[in-house]
């Protein structure tokens, strides 16, 4: 009888530790955010913020695009060499992508930027876009 005792005051001595641990992990005051989480909700929003983001997305790419995809600038059609000089004929290797002489470092053929002035690294400039590419 006596190691029944014991036994049960031990173990209630357990449970008594392990609900004032319990307590200690539940939120205390969890702030209004969480006391109306309704997972429903967040869906919606984020659907409709990721329907917002993939239309951005791609209207985005349709204005930024400035060459198309033979390498002509979209704004007047010209097939200007990433030199930037108007009468050259090509002055870099072929490109390993459309194998033209006119892109530089990266293909021009549906690139969304431009090269606006070839500078030394000395920041001199040796020659500049000859006209103006809208954004």
């Amino acid at each position: 009888m006596c190691s029944e005792s014991w036994l049960f005051r031990l173990w209630s001595g357990c449970t008594q530790k392990l609900e004032k641990q319990l307590k200690c992990l539940a939120f205390q005051n969890p702030g209004p955010q969480v006391a109306d989480f309704n997972p429903e909700t967040r869906q919606q929003k984020k659907k409709a913020c990721m329907s917002q983001m993939k239309q951005n997305f791609f209207n985005e790419s349709k204005f930024t695009k400035k060459y198309d995809k033979h390498g002509r600038l979209l704004c007047n059609g010209i097939d200007l060499c990433d030199c930037l000089e108007m009468d050259c004929l090509g002055c870099f290797y072929p490109c390993p992508k459309c194998h033209s002489n006119k892109c530089g470092p990266k293909c021009r053929c549906n690139r969304k930027w431009v090269y606006d002035t070839i500078e030394t690294e000395a920041g001199d400039v040796i020659s500049a876009l000859p006209f103006f590419v809208p954004d």
